[in-house]
């Protein structure tokens, strides 16, 4: 019974530095500078998204807009977000400007800049990667053996979460192609979840489904504020 116990207060020490170190992993939203400053005052939680910032110019009609210029998405640090290698910072900026183009696409046309001429019908869309983080899977394995010695000791763990899943910080706009207005501004995130295993494992897959779900929270809100979708 001693060996048990003895057991039991390891995991349990073990529990405690774990989630130490999730606490040091997490992302959060930014104010990174990037977005114009007066929208970062407009930005609030809202329903369905408490986590997350979100400005919608009142009265927006998002079917007044037929086309959307989307400029390459670009890497604008916090102060302590990682460094990333040029190559890296390449592949990550590429991912979530597809995403974008992929979910924006669904309610309008794609163009070029030089393609819209006086840009009277066409949102123009901005977006930043602000912090990321990559999953560390030789971390992220701990919880797993942790969880099998507990059960060898016939004590058992509640499932603990991976101390460092990745995840990525972005800010997005969308303005008046013409006016240049502020028309949508968001502050998201989104950390690894412990269901997506593969997640644990790859370096920046947890990012990637960040990137996927702020696209589409952009998304979301022009077909809120009445984007039609585009035929097939």
């Amino acid at each position: 019974m001693a060996i048990i116990a003895k057991r039991s207060a390891n995991s349990c020490a073990s529990l405690v530095v774990l989630l130490a170190l999730t606490g040091c992993a997490g992302q959060k939203v930014t104010h990174s500078g990037f977005l114009p400053e007066e929208a970062y005052g407009e930005m609030t939680p809202q329903k369905g998204h408490t986590d997350d910032k979100i400005y919608v110019k009142p009265g927006f009609d998002a079917a007044k807009y037929k086309v959307a210029v989307i400029d390459p998405v670009v890497w604008h640090p916090i102060a302590k977000a990682p460094h990333l290698k040029p190559e890296v910072a390449a592949r990550m900026t590429d991912a979530f400007t597809t995403e974008i183009k992929k979910k924006v696409g669904k309610y309008y046309t794609i163009v070029d800049a030089s393609e819209c001429g006086a840009c009277t019908d066409a949102l123009h869309i901005r977006a930043a990667i602000t912090n990321i983080r990559r999953s560390k899977w030789y971390y992220n394995a701990i919880p797993v053996v942790a969880g099998f010695a507990a059960g060898a000791a016939g004590g058992g763990l509640p499932p603990i979460p991976p101390p460092f899943p990745g995840g990525a910080s972005e800010e997005l706009s969308a303005t008046d192609g013409a006016t240049g207005e502020t028309l949508v501004a968001i502050a998201t995130y989104n950390n690894g979840m412990p269901w997506n295993m593969m997640g644990q494992w790859m370096p920046y897959l947890h990012a990637k489904r960040a990137f996927h779900l702020a696209a589409q929270l952009l998304a979301e809100e022009f077909k809120n504020n009445g984007a039609i979708q585009v035929p097939k």
